[in-house]
């Protein structure tokens, strides 16, 4: 089974146009596969693509495995409105991951976990300014680029406010 890995910044500017990318990478990179999709769950971009990929299972192709990546067992409580993420994960069929974080600073989580979804995935697909200063996500990306992994990136400069 394929793995696919998303990574992107924490603030998007244009939603629309990062899910049609989204939708058109995935048609071409998934067919009617059997892939499992590795979505992270802190930013926009990790929004996006999970509420985008869950469209796109129920729409076109049902053999894709939903698996979100968590880093903060917050998310095991409700928020102060109530909501609770891990609820909405299970209610709609997505597995959810906790890596071997425990004796991980808290401030350094997420970039291993990212580095784990990096080393899990066969292909990363990521929106990402290449100009950043300093990005997360852009520090996944270089750590795939020297894993040698493939890498689609949706960004375009055009998209820059």
């Amino acid at each position: 089974m394929k793995t696919i890995a998303f990574f992107g910044h924490r603030n998007i500017f244009n939603k629309s146009i990062i899910q049609e990318r989204i939708i058109e990478t995935l048609k071409k990179v998934t067919f009617k596969d059997d892939c499992k999709l590795l979505i992270g769950c802190h930013g926009e971009f990790d929004n996006i693509t999970l509420l985008t990929c869950l469209n796109f299972k129920k729409t076109v192709n049902p053999n894709i495995k939903l698996s979100v990546v968590l880093t903060n067992v917050s998310y095991l409580n409700k928020d102060k409105y109530g909501y609770n993420k891990l609820t909405f994960y299970e209610n709609n069929d997505c597995e959810t991951i906790f890596y071997d974080i425990e004796d991980v600073h808290y401030k350094k989580r997420i970039a291993f976990s990212n580095k784990q979804m990096v080393d899990n995935s066969d292909l990363i697909i990521c929106y990402v300014d290449n100009n950043a200063y300093k990005s997360g996500a852009k520090t996944a990306i270089n750590y795939a680029k020297k894993q040698n992994k493939k890498i689609i990136n949706l960004f375009d400069e055009k998209d820059k406010i």
